[in-house]
């Protein structure tokens, strides 16, 4: 693949900052826009990243920069991963090569890049309210400053974005919220709102109708004074009657629009307009997804993120041109890959409801994400999108399993966070047989610190009744979830972002009968055992083969359920081993580890050590792999095999 031709940027090569943009003509505005998506298509299919998203967002966020100055205003985007026409327009288009590699451009607002990104923020719905508190702040600043959310119609959905209109409608604070209405999120917005919005967007008539009917008002007669006094009551009547956002108004929210919102010189008059109006306005504004991209029409996703281009092969040693650098690609050290976790589980999760008639899959909007998509091909009226809504995603598969249903909630191991709430009080109080299965359960690479699923082993291990497993690979990834459709109570399994592995050591027949609180040894060893969670046993695996090839034999053990653990083998280690090391993809507090020492504690005769591998406390950048994100916190085989080193031998290290 050869290098793309270079863009030609008139106007953006002079667009170095919102300051430029505003000295620019509004009749030029268009051109900008062109340009700006244009670099974007170009750019962003080159690293890979977010695409569609950004494609429609070009002219709303031009237009923002255009008449306001979040120098001292403040803009909010909901989720955030909209933000690349943001970033280009604030000075950061020459770093887009870098856009989510290492040490390069995060995939998100982030005030450590820019002094124009007020959060870090990758989960939806928070927008509103986080503007609302920045508007209660400023509300007594001298020009009090205007506080503006982005948010797009899928997470107006999300029980927070209700939580804060609701409030900040009855708060007194002057607030504007651009909806961004294109009818999707990951995949097609759903529920009654997406509906709602829907009919507004697909009645284009309405829009004139809005447009028009106070000069159609005007021209009916006037049959004397009374009739003239009460015009503008007749007025509000029928605009409620045939024009869109009542139910809006009905929240004391004023309601402007359905426009355009690829015509940026129309998005500027009617941001001129909404900032000199009082209270919350909602400026509902419809967009494509993917607006520019000749495939998004039929793109099941809009193009909603594009992997990045094939890198081009180095350079023989005759050529005097510098190669150019590789990042090594998953297992490329290793053996053949075998299939993605989340395929594993969506292929096992099929097979499984063959079988069970009671089994259903829920998903809070990730359904390709989790691969609940092929489930739902073949079981459409047992796959549950609810939009992005984990609370009551959760809550409403505690009811499904209370009625004797046998419920599957997908859920991002990051997003779980946002139904702890449900799972404690639905689920674990009530014992229900739910299972929980969180994908991308560890380091993420490219999307970073707001979407790395390091948290949930902590906060799911206090609770009671829960059980916590993390299959090594496919085969154990089918058994645990079929072991989570027959308990009498929840399980949640965890499983990371990359390809489980092709070459299983030892077959399904011969694996130890898959139960909770019942690990499986798989290695041997004489001063060190290592007890690896999850799909890290791989790496334990390797650290221990470079050992054995220096004469340290080391042991290693799947420990397969964090809660309850394997109790009686663990107290046979810690008599037999000198060192007993935890490996976990997961915060150091609170983890696997911390559980391994807690159930050492009581035991009088425990001679081993402890040693926690695991994530050190504090948030892990966004990375162009997984694989580096591991090896910078010596999680790979590289830093298992160095810990081992330092426990049997600290000069050699």
């Amino acid at each position: 693949m050869t290098d793309p031709a270079p863009l030609a940027t008139g106007f953006l090569d002079r667009v170095r900052s919102p300051q430029d943009l505003k000295r620019l003509a509004r009749a030029e505005l268009p051109a900008v826009c062109a340009e700006l998506r244009a670099f974007l298509l170009q750019s962003v299919q080159q690293t890979g990243g977010h695409l569609g998203s950004n494609l429609g967002t070009v002219e709303l966020t031009t237009a923002l920069h255009y008449v306001f100055d979040f120098r001292r205003d403040r803009l909010v985007f909901d989720v955030s991963h909209q933000c690349y026409p943001h970033k280009v327009l604030t000075g950061r288009m020459g770093r887009f090569g870098s856009l989510r590699q290492t040490d390069g451009l995060c995939g998100f607002t982030n005030p450590h890049e820019s002094e124009w990104d007020l959060f870090h923020t990758g989960h939806a719905g928070t927008a509103i309210s986080l503007a609302l508190g920045l508007a209660m702040a400023g509300a007594h600043a001298e020009g009090k400053p205007h506080a503006v959310a982005f948010v797009g119609d899928a997470s107006l959905g999300a029980g927070v974005a209700f939580e804060g209109l609701n409030h900040a409608a009855a708060s007194g604070q002057n607030l504007l919220v651009v909806l961004n209405d294109n009818e999707w999120s990951i995949s097609k917005s759903v529920g009654a709102l997406a509906r709602y919005l829907s009919r507004i967007r697909s009645n284009r008539l309405m829009q004139r109708v809005g447009q028009e009917v106070s000069s159609l008002i005007s021209a009916v007669p006037v049959i004397g004074t009374k009739v003239d006094r009460t015009l503008g009551q007749i007025g509000e009547v029928v605009r409620h009657a045939v024009i869109p956002g009542h139910i809006f108004e009905e929240l004391g929210v004023t309601y402007v629009g359905p426009i355009d919102g690829h015509d940026v010189e129309l998005v500027v008059e009617h941001l001129e307009r909404a900032r000199h109006l009082e209270g919350v306005v909602l400026l509902h504004c419809l967009t494509e997804k993917g607006k520019g991209h000749p495939k998004a029409p039929t793109h099941p996703e809009r193009v909603h993120g594009v992997k990045a281009a094939e890198k081009p092969v180095a350079k023989t040693a005759a050529s005097n041109d510098r190669p150019i650098a590789k990042v090594p690609a998953p297992h490329e050290h290793g053996a053949k890959p075998g299939p993605a976790y989340t395929k594993a589980f969506a292929d096992a999760l099929i097979r499984l409801a063959e079988r069970d008639v009671r089994v259903h899959g829920i998903t809070a909007a990730m359904p390709s994400g989790t691969g609940l998509d092929a489930f739902a091909e073949r079981f459409p009226s047992r796959c549950h999108d609810t939009g992005i809504t984990e609370q009551h995603a959760l809550a409403m598969a505690a009811g499904m399993a209370k009625g004797g249903l046998r419920p599957v909630a997908a859920i991002y191991s990051t997003f779980l966070q946002r139904g702890y709430d449900q799972v404690f009080q639905e689920i674990a109080l009530q014992n229900l047989p739910v299972v929980l299965a969180l994908d991308r359960g560890g380091l993420v690479g490219q999307d970073g610190p707001t979407h790395n699923g390091v948290f949930d082993i902590a906060f799911l291990r206090t609770l009671p009744n829960l059980v916590l497993g993390a299959p090594r690979d496919a085969t154990d990834m089918e058994r645990m979830l079929e072991l989570g459709l027959e308990l009498k109570g929840p399980l949640a399994l965890r499983f990371p972002r990359d390809n489980a592995p092709g070459a299983e050591r030892i077959h399904r027949t011969e694996r130890r009968e898959m139960m909770p609180g019942k690990a499986e040894p798989l290695v041997e060893g004489e001063q060190v055992v290592i007890w690896a969670y999850g799909a890290l046993v791989q790496q334990a695996l390797e650290a221990a083969e470079r050992l054995s090839r220096r004469g340290v034999r080391v042991g290693v053990v799947d420990a397969r359920f964090a809660k309850p653990l394997d109790v009686e083998l663990l107290a046979q280690h810690a008599q037999r081993y000198r060192w007993i090391v935890t490996l976990e993809e997961h915060q150091r507090a609170g983890g696997f580890g911390s559980a391994v020492l807690e159930a050492l504690n009581p035991l009088a005769n425990a001679a081993a050590r402890v040693r926690v591998l695991a994530i050190p406390d504090r948030y892990v950048d966004h990375k162009t792999t997984r694989e580096e994100q591991l090896a910078e916190t010596g999680l790979d085989a590289d830093g298992i095999e160095r810990a081992v080193k330092s426990l049997l031998a600290p000069s050699l290290v």
